[in-house]
């Protein structure tokens, strides 16, 4: 791995780190708003009155900002020159300030053909801009959508067959969505120390709805576990990978690669492109566990609220905590030494946590069990009445081959044949009747079917209509 500052100038993060590093941050994010805005460089008068701007919203702009003015050539000049009025000293740093950002490399200055002046950011400069950004507009864990994306680009891939983009992408996403879930599991956990060092019970209900509710929850937690859900797309991102790890497409995806000149030989390619897939199916494996422990850690917040809400509530309703308050209120606060008299004096007799990070609950006095005693009393003649009618229709509803048999001889009494379509369809219990009326009819049960095979209405039923035929049976 290269040495970080081979890559970037050692001067980088100088002004990020002075007195001044807020209003270098606000000119630095504005050039990188304006940069996105335009299609081309900024020219010198843009940058400089970005630069005006942030110095004049700041009220000590011109005070924080003087080691801009570090520069010797600057130092020289401003020696032999008057004393400036506010608006020149505003120009005059503006223009030190530019100087001090292209010397320590935020930004690259291009001389034109006309020798006009324009400035642009370089590569690494944009990263760490948009980074910054992100940070400033407090953005959630783009979570939501991940393993859909992974999802769509696998299964996009086998369709055009461009393994050679789809494979490398894929893991990009995948290693963004890992790094994603052990950024939220951390957070998780500074709330929970956050929650542990709250010193009332308004302040715990405060950070338990308030802040965990809509940096966690709402923002990262309720979208991976509802919009994303693992078990919808896993099954076809694996099926896609066990498809891509083919040799034949393998090797196609390698060729492509090294005819761009992306990878020095075809088989490193290919052995690049295999891990990536590796990684890929592996992560996919494992993110049952990742979001086990994450449940885990949430489980453990709520934990900790709960039990620190136990322990201020019972610290106000004891004896000993009505004590300790009272004591409190009557020394004197400015008393320091007082108070930490009083600290020591009733550790003792304070219902609280042994030690503060510890997430056990608080001890409790033992209670007797008493159990609630079991009123019974047995249905009235009404009930039971109700009870049996209602055990009686359920078992009149079953259909049986002896029902069946009283069904055909009652619909074929004092006739020998009769047509479906004939038989009358007044409640949905009948329809059942009339289906089984058909399986049966082999002449087992007293008559046969026959197939007439048209199709018939009988109110809001359709059916093949079929007839049936009275079987004598042999004496």
């Amino acid at each position: 791995m290269p040495d970080l500052f081979t890559l970037l100038p050692v001067e980088l993060f100088r002004p990020l780190a002075s007195p001044g590093a807020g209003v270098y941050a606000d000119i630095l994010l504005a050039v990188l708003a304006e940069t996105q805005r335009h299609h081309e460089p900024l020219s010198r008068e843009s940058v400089l009155n970005l630069i005006v701007t942030a110095l004049t919203d700041q009220p000590d702009g011109l005070a924080l900002t003087a080691d801009a003015d570090a520069d010797a050539s600057t130092g020289a000049v401003a020696m032999l020159a008057p004393t400036p009025s506010p608006v020149d000293g505003v120009s005059a740093r503006s223009s030190a300030i530019l100087r001090y950002l292209e010397r320590c490399g935020w930004l690259r200055g291009e001389t034109q053909s006309d020798f006009n002046q324009q400035f642009i950011l370089p590569d690494y400069a944009f990263r760490l801009l948009r980074v910054l950004a992100e940070i400033v507009a407090n953005e959630p864990t783009p979570l939501a959508g991940l393993i859909f994306t992974i999802h769509s680009v696998l299964q996009e891939t086998l369709r055009d067959g461009n393994a050679d983009f789809g494979i490398p992408e894929a893991h990009r996403n995948t290693d963004y969505l890992v790094n994603s879930l052990k950024e939220l599991y951390h957070n998780i956990g500074l709330h929970i120390n956050l929650v542990l060092q709250r010193a009332s019970s308004r302040d715990v209900l405060d950070q338990f709805f308030g802040l965990y509710q809509s940096e966690i929850v709402d923002r990262a937690y309720h979208q991976l576990r509802t919009t994303d859900h693992v078990s919808r797309y896993r099954p076809g991102v694996l099926d896609a990978l066990n498809r891509l790890s083919a040799p034949e497409r393998l090797e196609s995806a390698a060729h492509r690669q090294h005819e761009r000149r992306e990878a020095p030989s075809v088989e490193a390619a290919a052995l690049h492109l295999s891990e990536q897939l590796t990684r890929v199916r592996d992560e996919f494996e494992q993110l049952d566990q990742q979001l086990q422990a994450i449940d885990a850690r949430h489980n453990q917040f709520v934990h900790a609220a709960v039990r620190a809400i136990e322990l201020h509530l019972a610290a106000h309703t004891t004896t000993s905590g009505q004590l300790d308050d009272i004591l409190k209120r009557l020394a004197p606060s400015e008393d320091a030494g007082m108070l930490a008299q009083t600290e020591r004096a009733l550790q003792f007799f304070r219902l609280e946590l042994a030690d503060r990070e510890s997430l056990a609950p608080p001890s409790r006095a033992g209670q007797p069990f008493t159990p609630d005693e079991d009123v019974y009393e047995p249905p009235d003649a009404a009930e039971v009445e109700a009870a049996r009618d209602a055990v009686l229709q359920q078992l009149n509803r079953a259909i049986g081959p002896e029902r069946v048999r009283r069904i055909a001889a009652d619909l074929l009494k004092g006739r020998s044949d009769l047509r479906a379509a004939d038989i009358p369809l007044n409640d949905p219990g009948h329809l059942p009747l009339l289906m089984y009326l058909r399986a049966y009819g082999d002449g087992s049960l007293g008559y046969r079917v026959e197939e007439l095979g048209e199709w018939v209405q009988t109110g809001d039923y359709a059916f093949r209509d079929f007839r049936l035929h009275k079987v004598e049976s042999k004496a």
